[in-house]
């Protein structure tokens, strides 16, 4: 068995613990959307609210391309 295959079960075993972590980054992404409505480019704070966005979008495209990548190796199997 491959190193590659031991990781993919490996995560793939996560997969319920998944669909929590992506709610969290949802609400994450709702309140960043609340906060882009105050912050302007010109804060001191603005760095770091490009920063959570850049993390918490990043975060979602990452776990829902696994999430889906395991819902479907799981339902080929």
């Amino acid at each position: 068995m491959s190193n590659t295959s031991v990781l993919l079960d490996l995560v793939c075993g996560q997969r319920r613990r998944m669909k929590l972590l992506l709610a969290l980054l949802i609400a994450s992404g709702l309140f960043l959307g609340l906060s882009v409505l105050f912050v302007e480019p010109g804060d001191p704070s603005f760095p770091i609210l490009i920063l959570d966005i850049v993390l918490v979008v990043g975060g979602l495209v990452f776990f829902s391309a696994v999430y889906w990548y395991c819902t479907k190796r799981a339902m080929d199997e």
